[in-house]
């Protein structure tokens, strides 16, 4: 019993993170396939609420796209490859990228938690990033679930929270 615990633990002590790039919007398929081989795999995510003509859903979205992470003792490209939604493992000068255990630790816990906030209060002066309506100040009027009002010398423009991108002026 004491055998097989130290087995493990050298195992566990040994293992490496590997990152593939993925095929176009594949990350999580990629993920899911080296799942269910055995092989431990992270793609970091977060949730976005998208809107359509005719729905609004709430998605995961890959944080770092193209890109999958996937743990191994030792590299062996006859499994990576068997994964049909992976092109190639990462390398640098002809090696594979290894990352650390404490690397990808921090990346789950950064993005644990992680989703839209409203990072702007009834009052607050902005300055819009994007759109019609760049580089302009406003003061923020009316906030809701999917769009925020801010009144641009004194015209109250409506901005869909999905892709605004805001600043705040003060």
């Amino acid at each position: 019993m004491l055998i097989i615990i130290f087995y493990i633990c050298i195992n566990i002590l040994f293992m490496n993170w590997f990152v593939a790039y993925s095929k176009s919007r594949s990350e999580l398929k990629a993920m899911d396939y080296f799942k269910k081989t055995g092989i431990n795999s992270y793609v970091p995510c977060y949730k976005e609420k998208r809107e359509w003509s005719d729905r609004m859903k709430i998605v995961k979205v890959p944080a770092i796209s193209g890109y999958v992470f996937f743990e191994l003792n030792k590299l062996d490209y006859n499994c990576v490859n068997l994964n049909p939604f992976v092109k190639n493992v990462i390398r640098r000068n002809g090696k594979a990228i290894t990352v650390k255990h404490e690397e990808i630790q921090t990346l789950k816990n950064a993005l644990n938690g992680f989703g839209t906030s409203k990072c702007v209060d009834l009052g607050d002066t902005v300055k819009i990033l994007s759109g019609l309506f760049k580089n302009k100040l406003g003061v923020v009027d009316n906030i809701n679930e999917r769009s925020l009002t801010v009144l641009i010398n004194s015209i109250k423009v409506r901005l869909s929270l999905a892709d605004t991108r805001l600043k705040s002026a003060v």
